[in-house]
């Protein structure tokens, strides 16, 4: 497979892993209304990561076939992917100011750029 679309579908499957992750994180904080279990919500929940940390597993496959071996490494692209579906998923980065989202986005970034510098000079 060419480099290039190793690379796209390492994203791709990546970005829709942190999405199920995010998506599994904002049903858990909501399967306990009132302090009682909601089985649809927590159902829900398990369902979104089960199908998120499946797609990763997949993604992995691609990542070290394109050459990303590190696992820091390979979990920054998921990491900020479910970070930013979170926010955006249960409605909270709205209502945030500007200069929140703005921190939000430089922490991602410099969060990203950490583990990936990081990852690179140990070369795992």
């Amino acid at each position: 497979m060419p480099k290039a679309a190793g690379l796209a579908l390492v994203l791709a499957l990546t970005l829709a892993s942190g999405l199920f992750d995010a998506r599994g994180f904002v049903y858990a904080a909501r399967a306990w209304p009132g302090g009682r279990l909601d089985p649809g919500a927590a159902t829900a929940s398990l369902a979104s990561f089960v199908v998120g940390v499946s797609l990763y597993v997949v993604a992995v496959r691609f990542m070290q076939g394109i050459g990303i071996a590190g696992v820091a490494l390979q979990s920054a692209v998921w990491f900020v992917a479910t970070a930013i579906g979170i926010a955006l998923m249960d409605g909270t980065i709205l209502q945030w100011t500007r200069l929140q989202q703005l921190t939000a986005i430089g922490i991602a970034i410099a969060l990203t750029w950490l583990i990936a510098t990081t990852s690179a000079a140990s070369g795992h």
